[in-house]
């Protein structure tokens, strides 16, 4: 049985992506974790492009967030970036592999944010 989300949440608490799965379990995406693990082309082959120089104006910088989102068919999240970049398309699949939670960073081997 393919493991799917339930309920995408977009505007979450402290700059976070919810999403309650079909098995039951929460996912709780950082925005900055969402987009620095950006599965496109342009991210994944190429690197990261590097960000613009730090504004001298930090408190006028705009935070990080997806200015919307949307299905694609019933296998994806597109999530189009208030910093202009939108052609990451999050497999359901690779969504939960990124979760950051203990329970699955155990099942990864990797350290829990």
């Amino acid at each position: 049985m393919q493991i799917i989300p339930q309920k995408i949440k977009l505007a979450g608490e402290n700059n976070t992506l919810t999403i309650q799965w079909s098995d039951g379990h929460l996912s709780a995406y950082r925005y900055q974790h969402l987009r620095d693990g950006c599965p496109c082309a342009t991210c994944r082959d190429a690197g990261r492009p590097k960000p613009a120089a730090a504004s001298p104006l930090k408190m006028y910088t705009r935070a990080l967030r997806p200015a919307r989102a949307e299905l694609v068919g019933r296998y994806a999240l597109q999530i189009y970036w208030n910093d202009g970049h939108s052609t990451g398309i999050y497999s359901f699949e690779y969504l939960r592999s990124l979760c950051p939670c203990a329970e699955c960073a155990a099942r990864q081997n990797v350290p829990a944010e």
